[in-house]
């Protein structure tokens, strides 16, 4: 998959864009386009399957975050925004790691 450039890709506040940046790969893997952060999922014709997928590929880049795969396709699902999905990814690993700190 090819790197992207995007938005999505920006530091976020914490510090963690290397999720941002996965996620919007996988998206655009998955879906055909880069993401904004208002893309919603449901409006690129996204499927539970297709959550999965991104999910899945998203969350090879933070290995030592259990379940952050989980966490995504709940949030693809639940949320569809991506701006939405990344902010909850972003917090399921602030709060695994500082648990772990």
């Amino acid at each position: 998959m090819a790197d992207v450039d995007t938005s999505a890709t920006q530091q976020s506040p914490n510090g963690l864009d290397g999720l941002a940046a996965a996620l919007a790969q996988a998206w655009h893997g998955v879906l055909g386009f880069l993401p904004e952060e208002d893309s919603d999922f449901y409006d690129a014709g996204g499927t539970s399957i297709d959550a999965a997928r991104i999910a899945s590929l998203a969350a090879e880049s933070t290995p030592d975050i259990e379940d952050l795969d989980v966490t995504l396709m709940t949030a693809l699902l639940n949320e569809a925004r991506f701006g939405d999905v990344r902010r909850l990814g972003l917090e399921s690993i602030d709060r695994t790691r500082g648990s772990s700190a």
